[in-house]
C-alpha cells in the first residue's frame, strides 16, 4: 500500500466531509459537512465553492440529486427538498418518524430511481438503525434493520446488487435487488474487517463492478472485485476517511471525503489534512448518479 499523488479539491476543512457526488449535467462536485450541516458545490475548473448551511438542523446525513436543480437532503427533520437557487426547503418524507436518538445517515439512489437511506443511532451501540427504500411518491418500506449505523449504500452496474456497510459490525453486506419489488433478498457478507482496519463507511461502485470502500479510521480506500476479493488499497494522509465517489468530466476522478482527527476541536488542531476532500485520477470510471424523479 503506497501513498498516492492526491490533490485537495478546495481549502475547506469540514469537521466531517461526506457524500462526494458528481452532478454530470452541472459539471460539478457536491459534498457535505455532516455536522455543518452544510451542502457544498464546486464547479469543475473553478476555485469558488458555494455552500449552504441548512437552518434548524444539526446534521446532514446524505443527499441525492432531484429534478429541476433541486437536492433531496436527509436531515434531522426527515427527507427535505432543497432548492439551491432560493435556499428554500420543503418537507418530503420522514419514514423514521423522529425516533429519539436516531438521525439519518448515508443514502443513494439505485439504478431504478429509488432512494435507499439508512439511519444512525447516536451512541453507535444500540442496533436500532434501519435501511429504508423510498420511492418518488414518498412511500417508504424497510429494506433491512438491526444496525447501530447504516452506511454505504452502493449498487452494481446493472443495479441488481445493493452493497451496504454495517460499520459497527465491521462488514460489507450484499443483497439482491429487483426493479419489481422493494424487498431485499439473499443477504450475505461481501467483506469483513478487523479492528486494525478501521470501520467500513462510504461505498461506491465503478463501471467494471469493483466495489470501493472508505475505511473510517483506517486512512485508506479499498477496491474489491465483484467476487469480494481485495484488489487494491489506496492510502491517504489522514485517518478519518469517510466516503468515496467518482466524478470529473471523464468520470475517472476518485474523490474521498475525510474528517478531522479524533479528539480535536478545530481543523487547525488535526495536524493533518483531515476534513478535506481529496481527488485522484485513476484508470477506473465511475457511473453517473441517477436523478430522483420527484
Amino acid at each position: 500500500m503506497a501513498n498516492m499523488n492526491w490533490t485537495i479539491v478546495s481549502p475547506l476543512r469540514d469537521r466531517l466531509a461526506e457524500s462526494p457526488l458528481w452532478h454530470a449535467a452541472e459539471n460539478a462536485l457536491y459534498w457535505t459537512d455532516w455536522y455543518g450541516p452544510t451542502l457544498h458545490r464546486k464547479l469543475w475548473g473553478q476555485d469558488k465553492v458555494e455552500s449552504w448551511t441548512i437552518p434548524g438542523e444539526t446534521v446532514l446525513g446524505s443527499f441525492v440529486f432531484a429534478r429541476r436543480g433541486r437536492v433531496l437532503l436527509a436531515v434531522d427533520s426527515g427527507l427535505v427538498m432543497f432548492d439551491p437557487a432560493t435556499g428554500a426547503t420543503t418537507p418530503f418524507a420522514n419514514p423514521d418518524g423522529g425516533r429519539d436518538g436516531m438521525v439519518y445517515n448515508d443514502g443513494k439512489l439505485d439504478r431504478f430511481g429509488r432512494l435507499w437511506v439508512g439511519t444512525y443511532e447516536l451512541t453507535e451501540q444500540d442496533p436500532r438503525g434501519i435501511l429504508y427504500c423510498v420511492t418518488a411518491d414518498g412511500a417508504a418500506t424497510i429494506g433491512d434493520s438491526g444496525f447501530p449505523s447504516c452506511n454505504g449504500p452502493a449498487f452494481s452496474p446493472d443495479g441488481r446488487i445493493l452493497y451496504f456497510s454495517d460499520s459497527v459490525g465491521r462488514r460489507i453486506l450484499a443483497y439482491d435487488v429487483s426493479p419489481d419489488t422493494r424487498r431485499l433478498g439473499n443477504r450475505r457478507v461481501f467483506a469483513s474487517f478487523g479492528p486494525e482496519d478501521g470501520l467500513p463507511d462510504g461505498l461506491t461502485v465503478d463501471a467494471e463492478g469493483g466495489v470501493w470502500c472508505a475505511l473510517y479510521g483506517g486512512a485508506r480506500v479499498l477496491r474489491f472485485t465483484q467476487g469480494g476479493t481485495l484488489d487494491a488499497s489506496f492510502a491517504l494522509p489522514c485517518p478519518v476517511t469517510a466516503s468515496v465517489g467518482f466524478g470529473g468530466p471523464d468520470m475517472n476522478m476518485l474523490f474521498v471525503a475525510t474528517g478531522w482527527s479524533a479528539g480535536v476541536g478545530t481543523a487547525a488542531e488535526s495536524r493533518d489534512d483531515g476534513g478535506a476532500v481529496f481527488a485522484l485520477e485513476t484508470r477506473y470510471q465511475g457511473i453517473p448518479e441517477p436523478v430522483f424523479a420527484v
